[in-house]
């Protein structure tokens, strides 16, 4: 279960530091998962560095880093960030897991959705941004994208009890060709327009931009999809 958590601090920190974090990687590849939705993709530990130069690790016990990076995003505007990952458990499937550190500078699992409930089914990250414009980040991924092929928009508030939860789901879209090494699509953030999800229709055969329209999510075609390169003109600012 993703309850069980191994968490390890890598130095001491001072009980006056307040130090953040600037970076974060996975690391120590792992076979153990033995799931291949994304090739080299899983792992059996993270390493987030300081910018006090110390660095913070976490594991699990019974699961992996299935990802294709930690991505650092500020979750809750105090203009430091906080790290977003991908977990997998051997029995439960994926979930989201977001990582802070506390008050003496550990680094500890604070938000997590709930998994998707069987083993060897994933979820893609697409972006993090505030996609409906009510304050709150969401972070956008794919549920399944092999399978399901749902973006789902699940709001991260530091601040409220309970685990994380889906706002907003469109069907018929997808992010990720099974045993790819990389996420495709992203998101487009620009200055007077609202953020923009960027992924394939669920047969990749067009680019499809979803943003909110009046509180709901609207996906439209945008291009044919003709490979990666095909999301390029789409997540730049013109």
């Amino acid at each position: 279960m993703f309850l069980r958590l191994a968490t390890c601090v890598a130095l001491a920190a001072s009980p006056l530091a307040a130090a953040e974090i600037t970076g974060a990687r996975y690391v120590e590849p792992t076979q153990v998962y033995d799931h291949g939705a994304v090739h080299n993709g899983e792992y059996a530990r993270m390493v987030v560095t300081l910018d006090d130069g110390t660095t913070r690790a976490a594991a699990f016990k019974k699961s992996v880093f299935e990802d294709t990076a930690p991505r650092l995003h500020d979750l809750d505007g105090d203009g430091a960030p906080e790290v977003v990952t991908v977990v997998s458990g051997f029995v439960t499937g994926a979930w989201v897991q977001v990582w802070a550190l506390d008050e003496k500078d550990r680094l500890i699992p604070v938000k997590a959705s709930a998994p998707i409930g069987q083993r060897h089914r994933w979820l893609a990250i697409a972006g993090i941004a505030d996609f409906d414009g009510d304050g709150v980040d969401e972070i956008a991924y794919v549920d399944r994208p092999h399978l399901v092929k749902e973006l789902v928009f699940m709001p991260v508030d530091l601040a409220r009890e309970g685990m994380l939860a889906a706002s907003a789901r469109v069907g018929g879209l997808t992010n990720h060709h099974l045993g790819a090494a990389e996420i495709e699509g992203g998101v487009r953030v620009c200055a007077g327009d609202v953020p923009v999800v960027v992924t394939a229709n669920a047969d990749w055969s067009s680019v499809m931009e979803t943003r909110f329209v009046n509180g709901v999510p609207q996906a439209v075609a945008v291009a044919p999809y003709e490979g990666p390169q095909s999301f390029a003109p789409y997540l730049t600012c013109e």
